[in-house]
């Protein structure tokens, strides 16, 4: 059971970042044969970091509000139908 508050904690702060850096929750959505998951990717790396962090609940909910922000800086990204070198 308290996995699971771990999880919540983290995927509500998740949810929290995306409130605060766009100002709205995105919907998933399909555009141009891409699947963009909104804020249910967010809240799914949010959930998986506020879980792998140290066991408390704020800090879980810290956790899952800067993963998406690590995540975006850790891994390179390019934009759909480039290619890199």
């Amino acid at each position: 059971m308290e996995i699971l508050l771990f999880m919540l904690a983290g995927g509500f702060g998740a949810i929290a970042k995306d409130l605060v850096q766009d100002n709205a929750i995105v919907l998933p959505s399909i555009k141009d044969n891409i699947f963009n998951l909104g804020f249910i990717g967010v809240m799914l790396v949010g959930a998986f970091v506020g879980f792998a962090v140290d066991h408390n609940p704020l800090t879980s909910a810290l956790a899952g509000y800067v993963g998406i922000s690590i995540l975006n800086n850790i891994i390179p990204r390019d934009k759909v139908g480039e290619k890199r070198d």
